[in-house]
């Protein structure tokens, strides 16, 4: 069943541009890296954990690369896809601090909550432009994308662990294709999964001034895999006891279901989908500006940006991003548009980072 559906999906991406052959051929491609922590700055978050702590309770990173043609309201192409989302509790991140740079922990038990996803995906996509109102002044973007996966994470670990010593509960809900929390319960072979995602997407000319736009990134996004690795259950952590004869020992109790010995099982996997609205308003023919905003899982980020017009559509532009403390450069055309966007230039305490480019050759 699993390759039906992806040769369906490539037969579609393949066959459908075809039907509008009529109008103007295009070869696009487009790449866009974003990545945000909080607790940390980047590098600190991906290596050592070692900067300074800083309040936070969320890290994410979406990188997308796609390459296709498109004839008329049709486009089709290749994508690859690596998406990371983190959410942490900010005692976790102070727990986690003290224990990585051998801090002195303090007398209390530490709440101690992840919910952490990540995936690679290959495959194709297709999207048309549907166009409504006169002059086609709103256009409605469906993208449906197909891919398969051999490569994810999805955890959720929720408990308490007392100071530096083995106490506490937490309760572990794990599916992985490789185990970075346990070190010990990765397959022996690679778990093989086939997803989908729909993203959507509007823009509406009101006037010759005004443009509105929205989108609705991974409305539906859903991979099957099969083979996971697991690791669903609970440790409990007995401070001690104490027996008839006054001796007192600690009884740690695990109760924990693996994917030991190829126990391996299916696994349903889905992402948050990401919200976008923009405005952008054409002040004359030299200066326009936009202002968007952007809700990704629970981190709200809102742009206020300005642009310089010249030349044919070209325009260089520069703005500033709230919540992310990041400014943005770039330049843009039809053809041609590069964007960076970051809080520091110094990237060992940068806490965001995004660029963005894309090249669009029409005939």
């Amino acid at each position: 069943m699993k390759k039906k559906i992806l040769l369906l999906g490539f037969s579609t991406a393949l066959i459908s541009p075809f039907v509008s052959a009529d109008n103007q051929f295009q070869v696009f491609t487009h790449f866009d890296a974003e990545i945000y922590t909080e607790a940390q700055p980047v590098q600190a978050f991906v290596d050592d954990f070692d900067a300074p702590l800083k309040s936070g309770d969320s890290a994410f990173t979406y990188n997308i690369f796609e390459v296709g043609v498109g004839f008329g309201n049709f486009k089709v192409g290749l994508q690859s896809r690596y998406d990371y989302v983190l959410n942490f509790d900010p005692d976790t991140a102070k727990y986690t601090h003290t224990e990585k740079n051998n801090l002195e922990f303090e007398d209390r038990f530490y709440t101690y909550n992840l919910d952490a996803k990540q995936a690679t995906s290959n495959g194709v996509f297709v999207s048309y432009d549907f166009k409504f109102l006169d002059k086609n002044s709103l256009t409605i973007t469906p993208k449906l994308s197909v891919f398969s996966s051999t490569h994810f994470q999805d955890a959720t670990v929720n408990g308490e662990i007392y100071s530096d010593e083995v106490e506490g509960a937490v309760t572990v809900d794990y599916n992985f294709s490789k185990d970075i929390l346990f070190k010990k319960f990765t397959p022996d072979q690679k778990p093989e999964g086939l997803g989908y995602s729909l993203d959507i997407f509007a823009d509406w000319q009101v006037n010759d001034e005004l443009q509105l736009g929205f989108s609705v990134k991974d409305l539906l996004y859903k991979t099957d895999y099969d083979d996971s690795g697991f690791v669903k259950g609970q440790t409990t952590e007995v401070p001690f006891s104490e027996n008839d004869n006054g001796d007192i020992t600690t009884q740690p109790t695990v109760s924990l279901k693996t994917s030991a010995f190829g126990n391996t099982e299916s696994h349903d996997f889905e992402m948050e989908m990401r919200l976008q609205a923009f405005a952008d308003y054409r002040i004359n023919e030299r200066f326009s500006t936009q202002l968007t905003l952007k809700r990704y899982d629970k981190d709200t980020f809102s742009q206020l940006k300005g642009r310089i017009h010249f030349w044919d559509h070209w325009k260089v532009q520069a703005g500033y991003e709230t919540k992310s403390e990041a400014f943005l450069v770039g330049i843009e055309s039809e053809y041609f548009g590069l964007n960076l966007q970051t809080d520091s230039l110094d990237l060992d305490k940068a806490y965001y980072a995004n660029v963005n480019w894309y090249v669009n050759i029409k005939f």
